[in-house]
């Protein structure tokens, strides 16, 4: 649990300082620093943004004006459907799809933050482009991969298998 506590702190002093939706950490940490299933890191990190999580920075950020309040409630109140609305769906997407998706985010919006302001306007959609380009090459290899492995026969007195 000291880990969990820890590694909330962090996300949670990331999260305030570059403004980010902790999730860009919550659900990534969740799954490669304490082995949540995609589904499990989702879920937890929708049941950390319960409040009162975020209302003392923002209050911080409310006192020094930078907070539209009309525009954050609008926001939220649409948070909150579209929020149920994907989390109704996530049981029929498979799990692979999930995490390619989350990735090919992170991948574009990495690439838009890093080459967005040296790009000129005839190449604004290159980040779009390259993260698109990197996910159907993992979705390709995944599915190379499984048709490999759908393609072995099984074990008989003839066939053996090591591992």
């Amino acid at each position: 649990m000291l880990y969990l506590f820890l590694f909330g702190v962090a996300i949670g002093i990331i999260s305030g300082l570059l403004g980010i939706g902790g999730g860009i950490l919550l659900v990534p940490g969740l799954m490669l620093l304490f082995q949540f299933s995609q589904q499990e890191a989702q879920g937890t990190s929708f049941a950390v943004l319960i409040p009162p999580i975020g209302i003392f920075a923002a209050l911080v950020y409310i006192q020094n004006g930078d907070v539209k309040l009309p525009v954050a409630g609008t926001i939220a109140a649409g948070y909150m459907l579209g929020a149920l609305g994907g989390a109704l769906l996530v049981p029929h997407v498979p799990a692979y799809w999930l995490r390619l998706g989350f990735g090919g985010l992170l991948l574009y919006l990495g690439l838009r933050f890093v080459l967005g302001a040296y790009l000129p306007k005839q190449a604004a959609a290159l980040p779009a482009v390259l993260a698109a380009l990197l996910v159907a090459i993992g979705a390709w290899l995944h599915g190379r991969r499984a048709a490999i492995a759908t393609k072995l026969p099984p074990p008989d007195s003839q066939t053996e298998y090591h591992i």
